[in-house]
């Protein structure tokens, strides 16, 4: 058992591909039939460069500048996966040449990333005070809009009863709604010049009316209040300047 072994695992003999029989390598046939058209393979294994990682980085690249041209510039900070990713193909294609390839793919696409991941963040910080002012002017209009409804319901009112109500909730039959920041919108009608006369003194009918919300900040009275009077949308600070100019008079 010892000697075959050893015959079959001599350089010079080989076994048939067919029945298995150990034969003289070089033979050009067995006495099973079987015939040799060429030399056995190579046993030496074969390594194959896997350009995975380079590719995916670069893919990667690709898909955050396409995410930011047509979804949202928020995904700019997705780069630094991106970078992550083109890192980790340089790392395998340096420690590891013979099975990871791409090491050139792979540091151009890291150099790329940082130079315009650098300026994609850049310009996600520079826009974020203005995507701060455009998430506050959609919470303006939001309650602009609440304020638009309430007025036209007021005017219904005052279309069938000649003039405004002089409480809002028991004239409507219902409250007024809050403004987009919790606050509840407060109503005043008033007859004659709406600064200056008084409707418990006065038997006159209510004409003038006013709409306001606190704003962002809570608070009434203060300069980001949501103003409409008489269907007009006006800012506390040209309220004050027309307070000021009747003054003068």
């Amino acid at each position: 058992m010892s000697r075959k072994l050893e015959i079959q695992g001599s350089a010079q003999f080989m076994l048939c591909p067919c029945c298995g029989t150990t034969i003289v390598r070089g033979a050009s046939d067995c006495h099973c039939g079987g015939r040799f058209v060429g030399e056995p393979l190579d046993q030496t294994p074969i390594t194959i460069q896997r350009f995975g990682p380079a590719l995916a980085s670069v893919a990667s690249l690709m898909l955050v500048v396409t995410a930011c041209l047509i979804a949202t510039k928020w995904l700019a900070f997705a780069v630094v996966l991106v970078i992550w990713s083109a890192r980790r193909a340089v790392r395998l294609a340096k420690n590891a040449p013979d099975w990871y390839g791409g090491y050139k793919t792979a540091t151009a696409t890291l150099a790329v990333t940082v130079v315009g991941g650098a300026a994609l963040a850049g310009y996600g910080i520079a826009y974020i005070p203005k995507a701060l002012d455009n998430y506050r002017l959609r919470h303006i209009a939001a309650t602009r809009a609440a304020i638009y409804h309430e007025a036209g319901r007021l005017e219904e009112y005052k279309r069938i009863f000649g003039s405004y109500p002089q409480e809002f909730k028991k004239a409507i039959g219902e409250a007024l709604p809050s403004d987009y920041w919790g606050t509840g919108i407060k109503y005043e009608s008033k007859p004659g010049d709406i600064a200056e006369r008084d409707p418990k003194s006065t038997g006159l009918p209510l004409t003038h009316f006013e709409l306001r919300s606190a704003g962002p900040d809570g608070i009434m009275g203060t300069d980001d209040d949501v103003i409409m009077r008489d269907g007009v949308f006006i800012t506390n600070a040209e309220l004050k300047q027309q307070g000021a100019a009747q003054q003068l008079r």
